[in-house]
């Protein structure tokens, strides 16, 4: 970890030195991989290429590249691995506006009564291996508002042991929008990602399932939502990267 952030100090002075760029404004490393320097505004697929980059394409358009949530995800490494909790500056980083500072959730005393969904404009990371199957209760946290948007991101290193299950119940006011909710996973210590099926309007509830040998989350995996203008309606974007096993992303009432 050392070397890598030495190699990025050495990238963003360089390109300081030549242009004024900042390559990991934030420890967000968008700019190194190609992406709008606010995390938020690289989602949307056909639209975004078509038109202006606007605070309302989360919910226009559920097709992003999964090249681009595959990099989204790789921005977020060095923030979700750091070992503290995000702090404001970095979720300002990802939101694009003035944000709170997020906590540290430890998987492994996760009861059924832990919230793990964050009030608008933060970052929660979860930390830790996972202790048991759990389904979590419906989330005290109601992103009620045109625009709250919060972001869950694994530590990396988090152990799920084969075939449990991680199910997270959102505010029953914050049912999915099916039109602008996806996911992606990889594959078992690659890089090919698999789109996840498709949620229906109604859900509120977000499934990970572990297949195959022990399966480990890898840092910068994340959990994105946004709600829309009507209150019961939640876009929702993911990827998550694993070695050892995979998982397999779906959803319920």
């Amino acid at each position: 970890m050392g070397s890598r952030r030495r190699s990025l100090g050495r990238l963003d002075a360089l390109a300081n030195a030549n242009s004024g760029i900042d390559l990991t404004p934030n420890d967000i490393a968008t700019t190194l991989l190609g992406l709008n320097p606010t995390w938020r505004l690289n989602f949307g697929g056909a639209t975004l290429a078509a038109g202006s980059n606007t605070t309302d394409l989360h919910l226009i358009d559920v097709l992003t590249p999964v090249n681009t949530l595959f990099k989204l995800s790789l921005a977020l490494k060095k923030v979700a691995s750091q070992g503290t909790a995000v702090t404001a500056a970095q979720a300002g980083q990802i939101f694009g506006a003035t944000s709170n500072a997020g906590a540290n959730i430890a998987l492994g005393s996760a009861t059924t009564a832990t919230n793990i969904v964050p009030a608008t404009l933060t970052v929660n990371t979860l930390t830790g291996n996972f202790g048991t199957t759990l389904v979590l209760d419906n989330s005290g946290t109601d992103l009620a508002s045109d625009l709250d948007q919060s972001l869950i991101v694994f530590s990396g290193g988090n152990v799920f042991t084969a075939s449990q299950v991680l199910t997270i119940g959102m505010h029953p006011d914050n049912e999915h929008l099916a039109a602008s909710t996806e996911f992606v996973c990889t594959g078992a210590g690659t890089d090919v990602l698999t789109r996840q099926g498709a949620t229906t309007d109604g859900h509120q509830d977000i499934v990970l399932t572990t297949s195959g040998a022990d399966t480990t989350i890898l840092a910068g995996s994340y959990i994105y939502m946004q709600a829309g203008a009507d209150g019961d309606e939640l876009a929702i974007k993911g990827c998550i990267r694993t070695t050892g096993g995979t998982i397999t992303v779906t959803y319920a009432n």
